[in-house]
């Protein structure tokens, strides 16, 4: 099985939907303008969605590695990025 963009999205987004039903979890959006494609899959960058709504820095995730979905779909989870961060 090999997915495409939308696939990974939508276990990205099911994966921070988990993490935000923990304790102390907060609601996650994926910042979709700094998603990035490799030859492995796609990094998920996300952020909290009061953050992105209000700006408030006391609302940041600070040093939250994004959301890694391999091709196969095998694995789903952060990931350190290392051919992402190259990039920026």
């Amino acid at each position: 099985m090999t997915l495409d963009l939308a696939a990974a999205k939508k276990l990205a987004l099911e994966y921070l939907a988990e993490q935000q039903s923990r304790p102390g979890g907060v609601p996650y959006s994926i910042v979709d303008s700094r998603i990035m494609e490799d030859d492995d899959g796609w990094y998920f960058p996300y952020q909290s969605v009061e953050f992105l709504t209000t700006g408030d820095m006391n609302a940041s995730l600070v040093g939250n590695w994004p959301v890694f979905v391999s091709r196969d779909g095998l694995h789903v989870g952060p990931c350190r990025p290392e051919k992402w961060q190259r990039r920026n």
